[in-house]
């Protein structure tokens, strides 16, 4: 059996999907891949599948979306706990990976994790400091006009 990975940033070019009339597709929400527990039972189906092909989508781990919105909340109402919930999901996923990976992959992965951190923290400090500013210019554009 081979297994093709494909990541959201690959090109689909790059990609060499098997070719046939066997195919099954899994979606799994996020409760399933909740925990490692969880994500080791949905690794276990996919594997006693014995379609030639494989299609498998998997959602953010369970409460990571309401994890996501909550950051968004917290910057924008210029709330400085946006930074500890950010460390809150980076420990939620290394601990997952912790579990599940180890060695090189689990090197990879957690230098891909960092990164994306990284990436999600510039991006809510942006908004963070972007509706500051934006207070500070409509503020000072009132007192400019007598508002």
């Amino acid at each position: 059996m081979s297994c093709v990975a494909v990541l959201v940033d690959e090109s689909k070019e790059n990609v060499k999907l098997l070719k046939g009339d066997i195919w099954s597709v899994h979606k799994f929400g996020g409760t399933c891949v909740g925990s490692s527990e969880r994500i080791k039972n949905v690794a276990d189906i996919i594997l006693k599948d014995s379609s030639e092909g494989k299609l498998v989508v998997v959602s953010a781990m369970s409460k990571v979306t309401d994890m996501m919105y909550d950051l968004i909340n917290k910057a924008q109402s210029r709330d400085d706990s946006y930074l500890s919930a950010v460390d809150a999901v980076f420990e939620k996923h290394r601990l997952t990976a912790m579990d599940l990976i180890d060695g090189d992959d689990l090197a990879s992965f957690l230098s891909r994790l960092h990164h994306d951190i990284n990436n999600l923290k510039a991006m809510l400090r942006a908004i963070y400091i972007g509706i500051g500013l934006l207070s500070f210019l409509l503020s000072f554009s009132c007192m400019r006009m007598r508002c």
